[in-house]
């Protein structure tokens, strides 16, 4: 089982889903250590090296530490709840081996094995998108360029079992994990079978009393660090390491895969419905490309840092706060409007934002807990923001103020013009407010009880403001000036 971090925006994102408490569940906090033995092992205790902070979460970011969870027990449990929650039985052994792209369709042509024959198959498509990996099909038939490099280092990795209670671990649902790094001579040797690999080990470590179980895959890893110039062509899309790959330093690997995922997925379903030109997905690219290349930066860094640095070299492995990826944003970008903002020289980094005392178009959008219902005693039940948000609709939210009466009957008979399907309208009232029969128009009213929603978007009492979330979670436009400012957003997503 290959382990990864699910990072604090995956863990959102997955909520958005529905399906954090399933992740929570199957998954354990990573370790904030890096242990290190003597080769071999001499009986002293190991030296620590930190790697990471256990934080404590805030109204705003309230998961702010990341879990580890095998990528394979996350497929599962998504191929698990797509079956249950929409009747789609994802197909596995199945291999993409050319397609053509024609105007308005896709040709796809398959190979799978079915009773021990192998079966080729064609089928007609609307959309492709080839998660199929850094030596994939898809990338290399568009044409597109993969530059960059790949470091002079060769490795071991895989799965294997370890058997008894040889290692200090900590166990959830019924399975633990390990991750060894040692360095390593003669690895061609070491990864031709699991007979050398354990034999490697013990001579190593000297600790002949851990014991191995079934190996259940074994490789040598070369680093290699490129990305794409774009993520797609007219009808076929690129995620994850079909667009990009890097070295796993840093965990941000997986976890950029599911915000490629996010980011396209919300653009495609409009597309495909004709609710959206298909100029919007001309965004995922323009919108994807800064974050993935700062994130190789960022990853190529910790690599040299780990694998890279000089012999006696004292290495600072801690890794910062921005590889929780809260701060990723797509500020400043063509499908974003802000009318707070408006520097268009501003520099901007794709991978820091939220932390400067601004909640901007293109960010990452806060929660806020303790919201109770217009006209419910507050101290019965509350809900928080992220509760509220799914990855169906955009979603207004309406600050009115403490002055905004006006505005507020604008902005209501504003967003009434859009489909009801694609857009939700969430009036949040400061405490001292009273009711306004505009504010009951609205499909969901709050008090924000506790000034957890004024105070984590930084607005004013005094100055109506409206944010619309997209539905990856980000807010795609920061309004002002009411009617004008909704429509010129929209314009740029609806047909």
């Amino acid at each position: 089982m290959s382990v990864n971090v699910l990072i604090p925006r995956t863990l959102e994102l997955y909520k958005l889903l529905g399906i954090l408490p399933d992740i929570i569940e199957r998954s354990s906090p990573p370790p904030t250590n890096l242990r290190s033995f003597a080769m071999p092992d001499d009986g002293k205790p190991p030296n620590l090296t930190p790697i990471a902070q256990s934080l404590v979460n805030t109204p705003d970011r309230p998961l702010i530490n990341a879990r580890m969870l095998g990528q394979n027990r996350q497929e599962q449990l998504l191929r698990e709840r797509i079956l249950a929650d929409y009747g789609i039985q994802v197909e596995l052994g199945a291999e993409l081996k050319s397609f053509e792209q024609q105007p308005d369709h896709v040709v796809a042509h398959v190979v799978k094995i079915v009773d021990s024959k192998i079966v080729e198959e064609s089928f007609t498509v609307d959309w492709l998108v080839g998660a199929d990996g850094a030596r994939g099909v898809v990338r290399k038939q568009l044409g597109l360029t993969f530059l960059g490099e790949s470091p002079e280092m060769d490795a071991v990795t895989g799965d294997i079992h370890v058997l008894g209670d040889s290692l200090d671990h900590t166990v959830r649902s019924g399975r633990a994990s390990h991750c060894f790094h040692a360095a390593m001579r003669d690895i061609d040797k070491i990864s031709s079978s699991r007979q050398e690999m354990v034999k490697a080990f013990h001579e190593l470590t000297g600790r002949r009393d851990i014991e191995f179980g079934q190996l259940v895959w074994m490789g040598l890893w070369r680093p290699n660090i490129r990305m794409v110039d774009r993520f797609g062509e007219g009808r076929v899309f690129l995620v994850g390491d079909a667009a990009h790959v890097h070295s796993p330093t840093g965990g941000q690997g997986m976890n950029s895969s599911v915000q490629d995922s996010f980011n396209l997925a919300w653009k495609l379903t409009l597309a495909q419905k004709k609710f959206a030109p298909q100029s919007l997905l001309d965004s995922y690219s323009q919108e994807r490309l800064p974050v993935i290349a700062a994130m190789l930066n960022k990853t190529t860094e910790l690599f040299q840092k780990e694998f890279v640095g000089k012999a006696g070299q004292k290495q600072e492995f801690v890794r910062g706060y921005e590889l929780r990826q809260l701060g990723i944003n797509y500020r400043g970008a063509p499908l974003v409007s802000d009318e707070k903002f408006t520097d268009k020289d501003e520099v901007n980094d794709p991978y820091r934002s939220g932390d400067d005392g601004t909640a901007r178009a293109g960010d990452r959008a806060p929660d806020a807990p303790c919201l109770a219902q217009l006209g419910v005693d507050e101290t019965s039940s509350t809900v928080s923001l992220f509760d509220l948000l799914n990855t169906t609709q955009h979603s207004a939210l309406v600050f009115p103020g403490s002055t905004g009466r006006d505005f507020a009957d604008e902005v209501i008979g504003t967003l009434h013009e859009y489909p009801s399907n694609l857009l939700k309208s969430i009036f949040i009232l400061p405490r001292a407010s009273d009711s306004a029969s505009s504010f009951t128009l609205a499909d969901t009213t709050l008090v924000d009880t506790e000034g957890h929603a004024y105070s984590g978007y930084h607005v004013a009492h005094d100055t109506p403001t409206v944010f619309i979330v997209r539905p990856d979670g980000y807010i795609g436009a920061l309004v002002t000036s009411g009617r004008l400012g909704i429509r010129n957003y929209f314009s740029r997503i609806f047909l």
